[in-house]
């Protein structure tokens, strides 16, 4: 099985299935991060799209001596910013639909305790409730840290900011995602 890379180089020269496998291997990752930007089924659908229309025409651009998933995301994710500036919308998420479409791409339902499922839905549907009252930014750094499961280095690159500050920004995300979550958990008593 080919590289990431070494696929990007083989669409270079031409081969149109190396670029359809590079959309397999990314379509449900760049979607779910899309989506969970801007919160919606089908725009992220068409952002999702747009992205991959972004990828073919600035493969010119990639250097095969780096990783491909960073180069990938930081398209994805500055396409979705520039949606959300151009159209200036605030997210808001069904959390039903967010949690049967992406759980269901990532994780095949199994049988398992109905408690213990509604409990975890409640949880994911609190934390994400909480992420969206985060500044864009941190929104962003939380989404690249825990839902694409990213390093310091790849993070950086997306960012285009220095690997030693993505430490500080994921640090300052996580203590305001906290402090949002303590002022739920008081709001509800």
């Amino acid at each position: 099985m080919l590289s990431d890379e070494m696929l990007a180089v083989h669409c270079l020269n031409g081969d149109i299935t190396a670029f359809e496998e590079i959309i397999n291997r990314y379509k449900n990752k760049v979607f779910g991060l899309i989506y969970r930007m801007v919160g919606q089924y089908q725009e992220a659908e068409d952002i999702t799209q747009e992205v991959f229309l972004n990828v073919y025409t600035k493969l010119h651009q990639f250097d095969p001596q780096k990783k491909f998933a960073p180069w990938i995301y930081k398209i994805a994710t500055n396409t979705a910013i520039s949606h959300l500036r151009k159209n200036k919308k605030t997210t808001i998420l069904n959390f039903d639909e967010i949690y049967t479409n992406l759980y269901n791409i990532y994780h095949p339902p199994a049988v398992i305790d109905p408690l213990l499922n509604m409990e975890r839905i409640e949880l994911q549907e609190e934390i994400q409730k909480a992420i969206m009252k985060l500044p864009v930014n941190y929104q962003i750094i939380i989404l690249l840290r825990y839902q694409l499961e990213l390093n310091n280095q790849e993070i950086a690159q997306i960012l285009n900011i220095k690997k030693e500050n993505v430490e500080v920004k994921v640090h300052r995300a996580r203590k305001a995602l906290r402090k949002i979550l303590l002022e739920q958990q008081t709001g509800r008593g």
